[in-house]
């Protein structure tokens, strides 16, 4: 009993992985390089998908599916990855997956700007009531001041040099906040039942034990990390719950007031 408390709580296999992880993992000379790459690939498509969804439901329907914080946080993640990726890239000598990550990381980063943007001009009195939208802008970048300064700290506490410690949270966030969202605010308006299949699809993804950490790093393999999959079951878990969350709530008529259709 003393040995499995031992390895639950105070066993630490290292602490934390390397950026010449990367260079390995993502190089042709990995014979697992095609197998990495792809499910890299995926979970950066499945990111982009969650977003793209955000676009079209606040556009169509007038209210995004993610809590405006979730935005800040995101934006404060991604727009520190821009640095962090392209640093990284120039201390390695230039390595194609820093490069990408970080231009992909530009592009998340303009995503969550107009979520941000149609928080405040469109969303404001359903998120925070009668304010101006000078408070508005006010808020949300006293949510990003706060997120980044955390962000940051918690890196050099994290011994985290390329924030893929930071970015699992990220998904973690996705999979249980999103349904807890949708059940607070009672609607299926700024919901959708095809966002919430990329989204349970991507937090299973993101925690299969051929996931996208464990493929770059030894450091995130089931041995090594296993509250990492403790964690995964528990965020696996809360993204199926969205779909009971979603039968639950009252739903949507097919053409809005506004003329435009609704999203299933």
């Amino acid at each position: 009993m003393l040995d499995l408390l031992q390895k639950i709580f105070a066993t630490y296999n290292g602490t934390t992985y390397s950026l010449n992880d990367f260079l390995y993992s993502f190089s042709p000379e990995n014979p697992q390089f095609v197998l990495t790459t792809a499910i890299a690939g995926l979970t950066f498509l499945i990111g982009f998908l969650e977003y793209i969804y955000s676009f079209i439901l606040v556009r169509r329907e007038g209210s995004a599916p993610y809590a405006v914080w979730m935005h800040t946080y995101y934006f404060a993640i991604d727009s520190m990855g821009i640095f962090v990726f392209a640093l990284a890239s120039i201390q390695v000598g230039g390595f194609w997956l820093f490069t990408a990550a970080s231009i992909a990381e530009v592009v998340w980063t303009l995503f969550e700007v107009y979520n941000i943007y149609k928080s405040i001009y469109l969303e404001r009195q359903a998120i925070w009531g009668d304010i101006t939208v000078g408070q508005a802008w006010w808020k949300v970048i006293g949510q990003i001041v706060v997120f980044i300064s955390v962000v940051n700290l918690f890196r050099v506490f994290m011994n985290d040099p390329a924030m893929f410690k930071w970015y699992i949270f990220t998904n973690i966030l996705m999979g249980i906040m999103t349904g807890l969202f949708w059940e607070k605010r009672g609607t299926r308006i700024g919901t959708s039942y095809q966002l919430a299949i990329i989204i349970c699809i991507g937090t299973i993804n993101s925690f299969l034990p051929s996931n996208m950490w464990a493929l770059a790093s030894p450091y995130f393999t089931v041995a090594n990390c296993p509250w990492f999959y403790v964690t995964g079951v528990i965020a696996v878990f809360f993204s199926i719950r969205t779909f009971w969350v979603l039968k639950k709530l009252p739903e949507k008529p097919k053409v809005l007031p506004n003329g435009k259709k609704s999203v299933w």
